[in-house]
């Protein structure tokens, strides 16, 4: 049902109200002791009597799929425990994104754990992304003869072709989209390869989750071989949860089914301070209650994939893997800092692609942008933030000499994963591979007008029609009724990401009272209704739209207000903020 009767948002969105069934509603309330207002959230979701037992208290043992299930795990754990039982080092490459680098960091303190030497390789941006041929050669002299690729691999065809040569066995743990051909690998396991079952519990795993269930096979493998004895302890696989949560959430994979599990279970994990990186950036940046995937979504993020974008792109592996505290410390205040240099860098660019997007006269149904010496390291930030503003797919290239390295962000109902797979069959790219809503890509300098064409052809109005600008409400409340207990109450629906957002809410006919620009864009103010009643409120990076401009002019005007609810803590108190993510006049 649409709440502001076809009419827009000043975000320029239709609010609909996410139908309810009232049976299912009373039945979740009555056999799991939630309130009305949780129950029928859940309802609205699609979670039901028999599942959502599993939703609101997934375990481990219960919920966990068997690793062996996926196809070439059990072949890929036996020749990993065939070097671990032979002492033989083992070389990792991993993604320079934080699901790489905790993929990375989680394997390489397993087998550390079990007394191998592990050589490591991550990218740097320049060398493109995936394994790197060249460094198949110094693994073979450093004595592996097992190299997992983490987080890449399944579209590296070439490099994997030469550690095969040189008589590596190469096993790939990686969740991008596959072609109809893989690599001659000694193993791929990928959820998304396309003889896997579509349904499996797996398939939308990031990659450090498929490494955890590597672990957990190759842990299995090497207890029943007899590897561990007396005198050597087997490693407790739950302390690596915290960075599979974290991969996780970085990654915008869906929280549901194991996802959910995995990071439920991770933020548990991450509370108790174990991981020393972790412990470091919490420490860092003042962070003392327990993390929440926003922090790790958007306070921890940004520092760890800082590094793959400005700086040395193995600093974050190399943090979340630290055993030593004085380094871990020393890591985190390097990775604010070239934070701090990506976001300097990110702001330039992003200016420029707006000027340019705003001059050109297009009829496209995407945005592309391109320009020289863009830096690589902050073209996908920069095409989500353009996504953001136009509502549409976009591509954003940097050119450099001949080379061209791109990042695009999409919408619902445009594929970006498949779109740039089947670019990459045709010729257009020279590299590519992502997910339905990201996607990187390379390619010569001479293609970029081929494949524009080709983007114009794919991605038409007609085809963005099943993308209604819409956001989805969980309800309307009163101020009146906003209080701390209900915050707890929605709680029980957390951790909220990507398939199970925040609730969202819509606070009816208030005025804006009090209304403060801060740092960064934030504008805080007050909401109040016309009973006298007020909540403290806050737009983040709403000073440059039409959202925040309502807001700075607002008068005696009355709004509807749509936003999220948080505890507010500040200074001792137990009250609750909104943070306002869309309004619309009063109709």
């Amino acid at each position: 049902m649409s709440i502001l009767n076809g009419e827009k948002s000043f975000g320029g969105f239709d609010w609909l109200l996410a139908a309810r069934d009232e049976r299912l509603t009373q039945l979740l309330s009555q056999r799991f002791g939630l309130s009305d207002l949780v129950a029928g959230i859940l309802a609205a979701r699609g979670i039901d009597e028999n599942s959502a037992e599993s939703f609101l208290n997934p375990t481990l043992k219960q919920d966990l799929p068997n690793p062996i299930t996926l196809i070439d795990m059990e072949k890929a754990a036996n020749r990993m425990a065939d070097s671990i039982i032979n002492g033989e080092p083992i070389g990792l490459m991993g993604d320079y994104d934080v699901d790489g680098a905790t993929s990375t960091a989680l394997l390489k303190m397993f087998l550390e754990e079990l007394g191998i030497r592990v050589h490591t390789f991550i990218p740097e941006r320049e060398d493109g992304y995936g394994p790197n041929a060249h460094k198949m050669q110094e693994f073979y002299d450093a004595g592996c003869r097992v190299v997992a690729t983490l987080d890449c691999g399944t579209t590296a065809f070439e490099p994997i072709e030469v550690g095969k040569n040189l008589g590596l066995d190469i096993i790939i743990l990686d969740h991008h989209d596959a072609e109809k051909t893989l690599p001659d690998a000694y193993a791929v396991v990928n959820p998304k390869r396309l003889d896997e079952d579509i349904n499996h519990p797996c398939r939308y795993m990031a990659a450090v989750g498929v490494v955890f269930l590597f672990t957990v096979a190759l842990n299995t493998v090497l207890r029943n071989r007899g590897f561990y004895q007396s005198e050597r302890h087997e490693p407790n696989l739950i302390r690596f949860l915290d960075l599979v949560a974290f991969g996780t959430v970085c990654d915008v994979m869906k929280l549901q089914g194991v996802n959910r599990l995995f990071v439920k279970a991770g933020l548990k994990q991450m509370a108790r301070g174990e991981n020393k990186g972790l412990v470091a950036l919490s420490t860092l940046l003042g962070l003392e209650e327990p993390p929440t995937t926003y922090h790790l979504g958007y306070v921890f993020g940004p520092r760890v994939n800082a590094c793959g974008r400005v700086g040395r792109s193995d600093l974050g592996m190399q943090l979340l893997s630290c055993q030593d505290n004085i380094k871990a410390a020393a890591l985190a205040q390097q990775l604010n800092d070239l934070n701090l240099m990506r976001r300097d860098i990110e702001s330039t660019v992003l200016l420029e692609a707006i000027e340019q997007s705003e001059k050109k006269a297009s009829e496209d149904a995407f945005v592309f942008v391109k320009g020289e010496n863009w830096h690589q390291g902050v073209i996908g930030i920069v095409a989500g933030r353009l996504k953001d503003r136009y509502n549409l797919p976009v591509f954003a290239l940097s050119l450099e000499g001949d080379e061209v390295k791109g990042s695009s962000r999409s919408v619902q109902g445009i594929d970006l994963g498949t779109l740039v797979m089947n670019a990459l069959e045709k010729g257009l790219l020279t590299r590519g591979g992502g997910h339905p809503m990201a996607a990187g890509f390379s390619l010569k300098k001479e293609k970029v007008d081929a494949f524009y064409r080709y983007l114009q052809q794919e991605i038409t109005f007609d085809k963005l029609k099943n993308n209604v600008s819409t956001l989805t409400v969980d309800g309307a409340l009163d101020i009146g009724g906003i209080t701390p207990a209900l915050v707890r109450q929605l709680n029980l629906l957390a951790p909220f990401g990507e398939a199970n957002p925040e609730p969202k809410f819509i606070i009816k006919n208030v005025m804006v009272r009090y209304c403060k620009l801060l740092n960064n864009g934030h504008i805080a103010c007050t909401l109040a209704n016309q009973a006298g009643q007020s909540i403290r409120a806050i737009a983040f990076r709403a000073a440059d739209t039409e959202i925040g401009h309502q807001l700075l002019t607002s008068g005696d005007r009355l709004f509807h207000v749509l936003g999220v609810l948080k505890q507010d803590t500040w200074r001792g108190q137990d009250k609750v903020q909104i943070q306002i993510q869309d309004m619309a006049n009063a109709l």
